[in-house]
């Protein structure tokens, strides 16, 4: 059987692995020239740390890990308020947590990619037909033929505007934007030292950290209820947050290395997952925005059940064998998304707070967090339920 993949991204490359590891033929399409890199900082645990031991790529990810020491919340002078020790949360969770970049995962499963899967750059899909066979799929002027489409590309998903309908249906924006890139600074290491550095005033967040000697990871989140993009985002970023102190000047006026990342936080909220061939993964299926955390955990760990859920050798024939495997798929798993949503939307208000009030109390539940013993207490709130990630029993 034959499988094209739009997007490789982290979805898209698990469910790559895991789908040429359970039988199938694999097409991977790119639409961009190569691998990304960068992105945010992100906390691995749940579902997706399960999902990358299964598949063999833990260790790598281990050893890509950042050391971080603890995150502390700031005012707009730089004073600290409040931190979090990671390792609370660390021994909260037996230890199945580790920080890394999230295009380090990428590369992960990019060097773990069966040679036999076929990965296409700067190509993406911009047709689909569907009929009794399987599905049409167009890759510009080339039509490939194939017995699934998986779309993987992303919040902003084409096969999902393609196949079910437009972005406005399934996008439900959260009331921010954000933004990312790196810089080199001296006067940013000299402020922030070893640290994590969240600063934190009413409806704006800047954050800091360090990702090797010399170069630093800025992100910026903020209330916005606008859906349009500045059409330079970099200096609309320096009007809004160039009133505050600390380590921000500096981390605003240095020169982005490489591109500068800036988007709407957003959920994807889809009554479907799947149409006959077509299945959504991921961020295109169902995003839980940056606030809810642990969406590159829910994209690896989906992509990996994928698979698992489409074994040739369990299958059978026929397309009703594919679309009933990908139903079962689709009920194992989206009960544990649907409770990482609602939980990301109770947490947005809490990540970036709209009232000195507000910041307040999350500082003193930070602080509260942070004395021994609470974080095994709080650590079921901070988790996903990996029960619908697990391999189906047969």
């Amino acid at each position: 059987m034959h499988a094209v993949i739009c997007g490789a991204g982290i979805a898209g490359l698990a469910a790559a692995i895991s789908l040429e590891r359970h039988g199938w033929r694999v097409t991977l399409v790119e639409h961009a020239h190569e691998l990304r890199d960068g992105g945010y900082m992100i906390d691995f645990f749940g579902p997706g740390y399960d999902a990358a031991e299964r598949i063999g790529i833990l260790d790598d990810l281990r050893e890509r890990a950042h050391e971080v020491d603890r995150v502390e919340w700031v005012d707009e002078h730089g004073r600290a308020h409040a931190r979090l020790r990671y390792d609370r949360m660390r021994d909260a969770l037996d230890g199945r947590l580790f920080s890394l970049l999230r295009g380090d995962v990428e590369r992960a499963l990019r060097e773990a990619l069966p040679a036999a899967v076929e990965l296409r750059f700067g190509t993406t899909v911009t047709g689909v037909v569907q009929h009794d066979g399987g599905v049409t799929v167009e890759l510009g002027d080339e039509r490939v033929e194939a017995d699934l489409l998986v779309g993987a590309d992303g919040i902003h998903s084409g096969v999902r505007a393609h196949v079910f309908g437009p972005e406005g249906r399934f996008l439900r924006p959260l009331g921010l934007h954000t933004a990312a890139w790196f810089f080199r600074s001296d006067a940013v290491h000299d402020a922030i030292a070893d640290r994590f550095v969240m600063m934190s005033v009413p409806g704006r967040m800047a954050g800091v950290y360090e990702v090797e000697p010399g170069l630093f990871a800025t992100f910026f989140v903020f209330e916005e209820e606008s859906a349009e993009m500045p059409s330079d985002p970099l200096a609309a970023l320096r009007e809004r947050f160039g009133d505050l102190g600390g380590f921000v000047p500096a981390m605003l006026a240095a020169e982005p290395v490489g591109d500068v990342y800036y988007d709407l936080v957003a959920q994807v909220e889809a009554p479907a997952w799947h149409d006959r061939r077509v299945v959504l993964i991921g961020d295109g299926a169902y995003a839980v925005s940056l606030v809810a955390g642990q969406g590159a955990s829910l994209a690896l760990s989906g992509g990996v059940a994928l698979g698992e859920a489409l074994d040739v050798g369990a299958l059978g024939g026929g397309a009703d064998a594919i679309e009933a495997a990908l139903q079962a798929f689709e009920v194992r798993v989206r009960p544990s998304v649907t409770e990482k949503q609602a939980a990301g939307r109770k947490t947005a208000r809490w990540f970036v707070p709209s009232s000195r009030f507000a910041i307040g109390m999350r500082n003193l539940a930070m602080r509260v967090v942070d004395l021994p013993g609470m974080g095994r207490l709080v650590s079921p709130a901070i988790g996903v339920d990996a029960k619908g990630f697990a391999p189906p029993t047969r």
